[in-house]
């Protein structure tokens, strides 16, 4: 058996699968929502129901069908359901989420503008305006407006600086009234639902979304807790920067992950300590048996207590996700890691399993911090240059350096990244993990010089 053979034996059984597996994998999934969403058009336009409107209002309630049909899959999408996440990753899983968010209330939008406007001449504003209308009428009014109210507090949420939790907790309240009003709304108010198989339809769509909230967001969270992870030792790796590492429950195996993947990690501490959860990434390797470990930098009012946590202190595991791993890409051999602080945890990971499992790979670490305190993982590195497996080579970039620094100053920035770099850009495999501002400038360069988007890996995941 050959070396590349060898350790794709080792690899968890995701990694296995082509970039052209992995392609059908997507079209499928892509192919299968496209269906669900357009279900009610096809219902009705081969039933054929009778009807007096007219082409415009036809339009309006036809959009009200396929928006609604969106809303129900948006509670699908973000339940973080692996099987649909493998393809894509989470990230990308997540613009998509935001993305058909704002389609689905476009169109819900229009929907009245459109039978009101087809029946102007008649008093059709009267459905938008008028205060006498049917209760199903209103509640498709309370629908709207709480709706719009929804996107675009998500939309600015950044902006008014509201938390993270704060914001999941209103967007998780203003979705179970909406999603309801609507229904109901839907229920009554349109003439297709005299069709069976539109009803049949809709309460399945329906099911679907209220099962997958309630699996993400009660029943999952309690399975977790039940068969918690167990801290086996708390480190620190840099001023600020801490690695925990946990077991998995006993007699259960951990579960298998690429190197670079991220999991999300509910910890239960100390009773004054805070419960969050948050995503955070695998920094040790596949190869690790029974070991999972997450390197956490104090950055925010819940990570400033990381280093509280102690030896024994339990947390809910869910995980992994992402596809940020050179073990996906396996024909890359002559790589270059761009890490700033915190972002070198995944790289970290996939170096470990690179090291563990001899892989045949050169690898430039280029790595900013911004003082010598700041470096995680230092002697480790350090090691790993002296190693065979992978070829490694760090070089370490400092913002503010010490008197006695002898490495690299200053900001890693485009120009500099092109210096270390050296040429061929276009023929190496870059892997990018930094604050937005540094990746967006790496990005930039690379593409500018000619690095193909196929070359050029990160991920970026904003909650």
């Amino acid at each position: 058996m050959r070396l590349g053979e060898k350790i794709a034996a080792m690899l968890p059984p995701a990694t296995k699968h082509g970039s052209a597996s992995n392609l059908s994998g997507a079209l499928l999934r892509m192919a299968l929502y496209a269906l669900i969403v357009l279900a009610p058009l096809l219902i009705v336009a081969v039933l054929r129901p009778k009807t007096d409107h007219g082409f415009i209002y036809t339009i309006g309630k036809n959009l009200a069908l396929v928006g609604f049909t969106i809303l129900a899959m948006q509670f699908v999408l973000s339940a973080r359901l692996q099987w649909i996440e493998r393809p894509f990753g989470l990230n990308m899983l997540f613009v998509f989420h935001k993305t058909m968010a704002v389609v689905a209330s476009l169109l819900i939008v229009a929907h009245p503008l459109l039978l009101a406007s087809d029946r102007a001449g008649g008093g059709g504003w009267h459905l938008i305006f008028g205060p006498e209308i049917s209760w199903h009428i209103w509640l498709g009014r309370i629908a709207l407006m709480l709706l719009l109210m929804h996107v675009l507090l998500a939309a600015f949420r950044f902006i008014i600086r509201l938390n993270y939790q704060t914001w999941r907790f209103v967007h998780d309240l203003g979705a179970l009234v909406v999603f309801p009003l609507a229904f109901f709304h839907s229920w009554n108010a349109g003439g297709d639902f005299a069709l069976w198989p539109m009803k049949l339809f809709w309460s399945v769509v329906v099911a679907a979304g209220v099962g997958a909230f309630a699996w993400h967001r009660l029943l999952r969270p309690i399975l977790l807790r039940r068969h918690p992870y167990e801290v086996t030792g708390v480190h620190e790796e840099a001023e600020g920067v801490w690695t925990i590492t946990l077991a998995p429950p006993k007699a259960a195996p951990r579960f298998d992950f690429l190197p670079g993947q991220f999991h999300f990690l509910t910890f239960h501490r100390a009773p004054n300590l805070p419960v969050e959860e948050h995503h955070w990434t695998i920094s040790s390797s596949p190869t690790a048996d029974g070991v999972l470990a997450s390197t956490i930098k104090e950055s925010g009012d819940f990570t400033a207590s990381i280093g509280k946590t102690k030896v024994g202190d339990k947390a809910a595991v869910h995980g992994p996700f992402g596809r940020f791993s050179y073990a996906i890409h396996t024909h890359e051999r002559d790589l270059v890691f761009i890490a700033g602080g915190i972002g070198i945890t995944p790289l970290m990971s996939m170096l470990r399993h690179m090291r563990d499992t001899r892989a045949e790979r050169r690898v430039l670490l280029l790595f900013a911090n911004r003082t010598e305190r700041d470096i995680a993982f230092r002697d480790e590195l350090a090691a790993m240059e002296k190693g065979e497996h992978p070829q490694l080579k760090v070089v370490h970039i400092l913002d503010q350096p010490g008197d006695d620094w002898q490495g690299e100053k200053g900001r890693l920035d485009a120009p500099m990244v092109e210096r270390l770099c050296g040429g061929d850009l276009p023929q190496r495999a870059f892997y990018v993990c930094a604050p937005t501002a540094l990746m967006d400038a790496v990005i930039q360069c690379l593409r500018t010089h000619g690095v193909p988007a196929k070359n050029i890996h990160f991920e970026r995941f904003n909650l």
